[in-house]
C-alpha cells in the first residue's frame, strides 16, 4: 500500500539528511562510489516520475476547483503552471511547458513513463521524447513510445529526441510540417547574461535565415581579413553583427540608454562596485566608462598596451546622465503623487530600476507591467512601495481567484518586500534586488540612470510604457490551458 503524499516527502526528507557526508565518501572505495553515482542517478529519474505525476494529479485537481468557482472556460488553467513554478523555484514560462510535457508523458507514452519511473532512462530524455510527439495523434504517440522503448535505455537524451522527431515525422508528415509552420511563427530573439561582463544574444530563426546570416558574417570577416584588420574572425563577426542590427559604423558609437544602475561614487569617484544595465551585472569600471564615453572594446593590436587613452570626446554616443535621489533611509523617491492611477515618469522609471526583472520569485522576465500589489480600486496607492514590476503572465495570473498580493516597505534593516499568497495557500516572499542590497552605502541609495529621454514626472505620455525586454523566452503568457499548441490527448 502506498503512502500518502505528506509522509512519503517527510521520509524522502529524512533519507536525504542522512546521505554520507565527504569524510565518509572519502573512505570508501572506488567500487562502492561509482555505485553510488549510478544510484543517485537512477533516483533522480524515479523522483523526477513522481514529481511529473504530481504535477498532472495537481493540474487536473485545480481545473476542477476552477470550473465550480466559475472560471470563463478560456481563463482555465491560467496560474496553475506558475503555482508549480513556484513550488520547483524556476520560470512560469518553464513550468508550463514541463507541465504539459509530463500530461503527455504520462496520458500517451506508458513505455517512456515506466523507463523513467525505474530510472533507466533521465527525466531529460522522456522530456525529448515527449516535446517530439506533442504534435501526433493519440495512435501514432504510442506508436513511437513502442518503437523506442527498447533504445532509449542505452542512448543519450539528444539522441532520443532526435529517433522520437524522425519517428514521428515518418508516421505523419503533415504533422511535422504543422510543427515547423508553428516554429517559424514562434521566431524570436532573447538576451542572456553572461560571465565578464558579456552577455548572449539568441536567435532561434528558420535554419535558412540563421545559415544566411551567418554566411554574411563569415564573409565580412573574410574581407575584413583579407584587407588587414588585426581582430580575430569571431570579433569581426561580433562587430559587424552588433553595428549593422543598429545601423551604426562601430559598436562604441551605440547610445547608452536606459536603466545603467550605479551609485554616485562609481560614476565619479571609480569606485569598483558593481553596476547594472537592464538587469546585467556589469564591472564598475567598464560602466565608468560608458558614462564617461570611453571606448569600451580593446585596443586594435598594432596599438601599444602602454598608449594614452584616447579622450572621451573620441565616441559620437549619446549619453545622457539622469540622476533619481531617494530617501537616504529607505531608497522611496520623493515627489511622488499617491493619488494617480497610472505610474509614469520618475516614479515608473525608479520601480523598473529597483525591480529590474518580474518581482515573482525565480520569474526572471523583463518587467512588461508597472501595477499595485494592493489594488488600485481597493485603496492601494499609486507610489513606489505599492508599484511592483511583473511580467506579461503574472499581470493576468494575480487577477484569477485566490492569489493576493502585498507590499512591506523597505525599512533600515530590510529592502522592499512582495508577499505573494497562492490559491492553495503557499507564501512566497521577493525582496527588491537592487538599491538597497547593491548600491546601498552608508549615505543610502542613489541611482544613476543613462539616457537620451526627458523624464517629467507630470509627464502623459504613454500610460503603457514598456520597458526593453532583454530576453523573450519567458515573458510570453500561456494560451488558456498554459500548454503549447499541440494536442494533449
Amino acid at each position: 500500500m502506498s503512502e500518502s503524499a505528506p509522509d512519503w516527502a517527510e521520509q524522502l526528507s529524512h533519507l536525504l539528511d542522512r546521505a554520507p557526508s565527504a569524510e565518509t565518501l572519502a573512505a570508501e572505495s572506488d567500487t562502492a562510489l561509482i555505485d553510488l553515482i549510478a544510484a543517485t542517478e537512477r533516483a533522480k529519474g524515479r523522483l523526477a516520475a513522481a514529481q511529473a505525476r504530481a504535477e498532472a494529479a495537481f493540474w487536473d485537481a485545480q481545473i476542477r476547483e476552477q470550473q465550480r468557482q466559475g472560471v470563463p472556460r478560456g481563463q482555465r488553467g491560467r496560474g496553475i503552471a506558475d503555482q508549480v513554478a513556484l513550488a520547483r523555484r524556476i520560470t512560469p514560462k518553464q513550468a508550463s511547458d514541463e507541465v504539459a510535457l509530463h500530461r503527455v508523458l504520462l496520458g500517451s507514452l506508458p513505455r517512456t513513463s515506466e523507463l523513467l519511473e525505474a530510472g533507466e532512462i533521465s527525466e531529460y530524455a522522456a522530456r525529448r521524447v515527449a516535446e517530439n510527439v506533442l504534435v501526433l495523434e493519440e495512435e501514432d504517440r504510442a506508436r513511437v513510445d513502442v518503437d523506442l522503448a527498447d533504445q532509449l535505455p542505452s542512448v543519450t537524451a539528444r539522441r532520443a529526441g532526435d529517433l522520437a522527431r524522425a519517428r514521428a515525422q515518418e508516421l505523419d508528415a503533415d504533422a511535422a510540417v504543422r510543427g515547423h509552420q508553428r516554429a517559424v511563427a514562434d521566431r524570436r530573439v532573447s538576451l542572456q547574461p553572461a560571465v565578464d561582463g558579456m552577455s548572449i544574444l539568441r536567435a532561434t530563426l528558420p535554419v535558412k535565415d540563421g545559415v544566411a546570416v551567418l554566411k554574411v558574417l563569415t564573409e565580412a570577416a573574410k574581407t575584413a581579413k583579407a584587407a588587414g584588420d588585426p581582430r580575430t574572425k569571431g570579433q569581426i563577426m561580433a562587430d559587424t553583427l552588433t553595428a549593422r542590427a543598429c545601423g551604426l559604423q562601430s559598436p562604441d558609437d551605440i547610445p547608452v540608454e536606459i536603466q545603467l544602475l550605479m551609485t554616485d561614487m562609481t560614476l565619479l569617484a571609480n569606485e569598483e562596485a558593481t553596476a547594472w544595465i537592464e538587469g546585467h551585472p556589469l564591472p564598475g569600471r567598464v560602466a565608468h566608462h560608458l558614462a564617461l564615453g570611453v571606448p569600451t572594446l580593446p585596443s586594435p593590436a598594432h596599438v601599444a598596451a602602454d598608449a594614452p587613452a584616447p579622450p572621451p570626446e573620441i565616441s559620437s554616443a549619446a549619453r545622457w546622465i539622469r540622476r533619481l535621489y531617494a530617501d537616504d533611509r529607505t531608497g522611496d523617491l520623493t515627489e511622488v503623487d499617491p493619488r494617480r492611477r497610472l505610474f509614469r515618469g520618475q516614479v515608473r522609471r525608479f520601480i523598473l530600476l529597483r525591480d529590474q526583472r518580474c518581482r515573482t520569485p525565480w520569474c526572471d522576465a523583463p518587467i512588461h507591467d508597472i501595477d499595485h500589489a494592493h489594488r488600485f480600486a481597493d485603496g492601494g496607492t499609486t507610489d513606489a512601495d505599492n508599484g511592483i514590476g511583473h511580467c506579461q503572465r503574472f499581470n493576468l495570473v494575480k487577477e484569477m481567484p485566490g492569489w493576493e498580493s502585498t507590499v512591506d516597505p523597505s525599512s533600515d534593516d530590510r529592502p522592499h518586500r512582495l508577499t505573494i499568497r497562492t490559491p492553495t495557500g503557499h507564501i512566497y516572499q521577493s525582496t527588491s534586488p537592487l538599491l538597497r542590497r547593491l548600491l546601498d552605502g552608508e549615505d543610502g541609495a542613489r541611482a544613476e540612470i543613462l539616457s537620451d529621454e526627458t523624464v517629467d514626472l507630470d509627464d502623459a505620455s504613454d500610460p503603457s510604457g514598456r520597458s526593453s525586454p532583454t530576453t523573450a523566452d519567458d515573458d510570453r503568457p500561456s494560451d488558456s490551458e498554459g500548454l503549447p499548441e499541440a494536442r494533449t490527448g
